[in-house]
């Protein structure tokens, strides 16, 4: 008797899913931002890490180089219980991200318990994507509280490309204090202080417009 793993239409899905993943690698080569649902010995699956390319025009680090080449630099996690409790918001980025033909790519149906079992993918991003999780990430790096950690997500998700692009500059300049000024205000503005009674009342509220 055949297996399911033997059967032909569970090959076929398989060798479908293998070749999607080929796909989405291939254009994560050449985006400007690239999401990786990974693992971690330090961290609790799932691990989603976000890096951003920085090409040669753009890096402030050239200086003696001959012949300078695009970098990524890695601009944050999110893992856990946190992934969890933000799938929402991951999704809700995540599907407006297209292709060059301007097709979706789908990349939402990832986000969700089977899809998070997976490892080693990586996720194409496009600017406004990546600048937005990238944010996301950066600021909820040292919230311990989970219902704050979706409040930034999802508020977060609601900027422009140019809002999200505008303050990922910020807390992740080159300078120490005025990065460390844009983070906390920016956290501060986002999600209140550390054991403000009034986050679950907010939360909600953003819940309920979708």
């Amino acid at each position: 008797m055949a297996t399911s793993a033997t059967q032909p239409g569970f090959r076929a899905r398989r060798k479908s899913s293998q070749a999607d993943e080929a796909q989405l690698a291939k254009l994560a080569r050449r985006s400007p931002y690239v999401l990786r649902l990974t693992r971690h010995k330090d961290m609790p699956p799932p691990v989603l890490t976000i890096k951003e390319r920085i090409a040669p025009e753009d890096r402030d680090d050239v200086e003696g180089l001959s012949n300078p080449r695009a970098k990524t630099v890695e601009r944050g996690s999110l893992y856990g219980e946190s992934v969890r409790a933000c799938l929402p918001v991951l999704k809700r980025i995540l599907e407006e991200v297209k292709d060059e033909q301007g097709i979706p790519l789908g990349l939402e149906r990832f986000m969700s318990a089977q899809g998070l079992k997976q490892t080693d993918i990586n996720f194409p991003l496009d600017e406004a994507a990546g600048a937005r999780l990238a944010l996301f990430f950066r600021l909820q790096s040292k919230v311990k509280d989970v219902d704050r950690i979706e409040l930034i997500g999802r508020r977060v998700a609601m900027f422009s490309r140019e809002e999200a692009v505008y303050w990922l500059a910020n807390v992740t300049t080159s300078d120490p204090a005025l990065r460390s000024w844009a983070t906390s205000g920016l956290r501060m503005l986002l999600c209140g202080e550390a054991g403000d009674k009034r986050v679950p009342r907010i939360l909600e509220r953003i819940r309920a417009r979708g």
